[in-house]
């Protein structure tokens, strides 16, 4: 377990089934050492039925706060031990009552004194109001998780203004393994999903340094909160021509400005240079890129670069001379 308390808040999900599952065992241990036939799956919902005979598989559902299909799946192995009937109901022949049996009756008192048991269990275990510690701990995380607080916490982390303050450009660091790494992945993310990765991609995620930065181009990266998001590179093919190249943004960042920084950030380091010129190589087959690329001033050309790449069809080149507009 200490891996996953060091992962934090995030394993939260999966801490949350590991000790569901311990819990499970423990307690399923405890009924079979006392002869009781029962799966500590089916608690609540058994519970629920001794308490409100008669509801039907819907108003379950949303008592326990489950779907239909997984209140189904509680019910049919209760159903099939002969514990639970399911009867039409009288006002919608569709919908299923749900009742214990005799059988489930008798099964329930037998089992009301192990509950009393491991009540009596965890209060020890959690002194000092502990259990409404836990209790009280369990209805917030509900309310976090089902409701609104964490679907509303990404629209505030994702919206544009959280985003634009939180974002730094950074160099690409050579002794930041996480760098190489990130700078690969972003990439390879939208190459995938639309095209293929070629021979010349893998040559520059394997060593950035040397294919790129070496010889005279340049890697910045976009961070939040100190992870990456999203990269770009000025990549040197001659004294006077650079290429705009390996522009990539995060899934989960799109659409928040990010690229149209990055391309700032390598458009000024462009005219530091005293290009005359600033090129890229795309795709008519991106039907977003190329009108992007246009709106923020890059024109077609006839230097074939493209020709780089098996995917792209087309150059396009940023007028960087002294009197044209900054981005």
């Amino acid at each position: 377990m200490s891996g996953l308390q060091d992962i934090g808040i995030l394993a939260m999900g999966t801490r949350l089934r590991v000790l569901s599952e311990q819990m499970m065992t423990t307690v399923k241990a405890f009924y079979d050492d006392y002869g009781l036939d029962f799966e500590p799956r089916w608690f609540p919902l058994f519970q629920l039925v001794e308490r409100q005979p008669g509801l039907h598989v819907a108003a379950l559902a949303a008592e326990i706060g489950m779907s239909h299909t997984a209140i189904h799946a509680l019910a049919k192995p209760l159903a099939e031990a002969g514990l639970i009937s399911l009867t039409p109901a009288p006002d919608d022949a569709r919908a299923r009552q749900v009742r214990l049996t005799r059988e489930g009756e008798v099964l329930f008192d037998r089992l009301r004194p192990a509950w009393a048991a491991l009540d009596r269990a965890l209060h020890r275990a959690l002194p000092d109001g502990g259990v409404a510690e836990v209790l009280a701990t369990l209805d917030r995380l509900d309310q976090v998780i089902k409701d609104v607080a964490i679907p509303r916490g990404l629209r505030e982390a994702l919206s544009r203004e959280t985003v634009a303050g939180a974002l730094r450009i950074v160099p690409y660091d050579p002794a930041n393994p996480q760098h190489k790494r990130s700078f690969a992945a972003l990439n390879i993310e939208w190459l995938q999903r639309y095209f293929s990765v070629e021979p010349v991609d893998w040559q520059m995620f394997d060593d950035p340094v040397a294919t790129i930065v070496a010889p005279g181009g340049e890697i910045v990266l976009a961070e939040i909160d100190g992870v990456v998001v999203g990269c770009g590179a000025l990549i040197k093919r001659s004294d006077e021509i650079f290429e705009l190249a390996k522009m990539a943004v995060s899934a989960v960042y799109q659409g928040k400005g990010i690229g149209a920084k990055i391309v700032d950030v390598l458009v000024a380091s462009a005219r530091a240079r005293g290009l005359a010129k600033l090129h890229l190589v795309s795709s008519t087959k991106l039907p977003q890129a190329v009108p992007l690329y246009r709106k923020l001033g890059f024109v077609d050309t006839d230097l074939p670069l493209h020709a780089v790449y098996k995917r792209s069809d087309i150059t396009l080149a940023l007028d960087l001379h002294p009197n044209s507009p900054p981005m």
